[in-house]
């Protein structure tokens, strides 16, 4: 995608007829996620029937839109349109779910994604949809987990996947758990580092403070401006050195305190407000 090209798009779809068709081509390739835009072009189109072979591709794109949005009046004209036309279709059928889902109606929903897995087992939409279906409902959270730990017996490579189930064990606190999450996340992409801080954190959280402060050391070397990796660090280090009180006592232990103390001291005399000065007061508490 170039600079400007989509902001050029929207203006042009304003005129309407090929122009919104191809906004919305441009919005499905590239996954641009404003369901208030594809109803506004996408509903004129469908009035004007201005669409030849787009129809049906634009119909599914409206109707995932209004279903978003609360809008059933278009939701319901667009399923109905499709199931006419593709009554034994797997992908109306989700759509079928997604209705059931707009209503409430979450036991015919799951329904309908468990009768197409047991047709089609690698269909991944359908499995995300019932992993998602059940993070809607209260309580429904172990269903969810059980769910995505399906999915992932199949499609282990899904880092989005990992990342919610991770996500999800935190929210339960399975720390250890969620913990092999964000290892799996790291395998997946080395560098990111909200996956490397998570992870140093939630080590940090079950008691491994070395391993935490090896990944908390990697975020710093990552990015040695970035305060949160060296307050883990800092704190790693405050926590090994309680364990191990012969620890504290090595020089170079006592360098790498010296060092991150001073990198924060550094990030927090730039501030010079309340804030900077409490952070300041605190650090003259880590270093021995």
């Amino acid at each position: 995608m170039e600079p400007g090209e989509y902001d050029a798009l929207v203006a042009q779809a304003q005129t309407g007829g090929s122009a919104a068709v191809e906004l919305l081509q441009f919005m499905r390739t590239h996954k641009i996620h404003q369901p208030e835009l594809v109803l506004q072009h996408g509903s004129k189109l469908l009035r004007n029937q201005w669409l030849g072979n787009e129809l049906f591709v634009v119909m599914e794109q409206v109707f995932l839109a209004a279903a978003e949005l609360g809008c059933d009046d278009w939701r319901d004209y667009c399923l109905k349109e499709l199931t006419r036309n593709f009554p034994s279709s797997l992908r109306v059928e989700r759509l079928k779910g997604i209705e059931k889902e707009c209503q409430g109606e979450w036991k015919e929903a799951e329904k309908i994604y468990q009768k197409i897995l047991s047709t089609k087992p690698e269909d991944t939409l359908a499995h995300k949809r019932l992993i998602a279906m059940y993070k809607q409902q209260s309580g429904k959270v172990p269903e969810a987990i059980e769910s995505i730990n399906k999915y992932l017996e199949t499609f282990s490579t899904d880092s989005e996947v990992w990342h919610e189930l991770g996500e999800l064990y935190i929210e339960v606190g399975h720390l250890q758990r969620a913990a092999f999450c964000f290892e799996e996340l790291i395998v997946h992409n080395p560098r990111s580092m909200y996956t490397i801080l998570t992870y140093a954190e939630l080590l940090y959280s079950t008691g491994d403070f070395e391993a935490s402060r090896k990944y908390f050391s990697m975020a710093s070397y990552l990015d040695e401006t970035n305060l949160r990796a060296l307050w883990g660090l800092a704190t790693c280090n405050m926590a090994l050195a309680e364990k191990d009180k012969a620890r504290e006592k090595t020089k170079q232990f006592q360098e790498l305190q010296k060092f991150t103390v001073q990198r924060l001291r550094s990030a927090y005399n730039r501030q010079g407000n309340a804030a900077g000065k409490a952070a300041l007061k605190l650090l003259s508490t880590m270093t021995w």
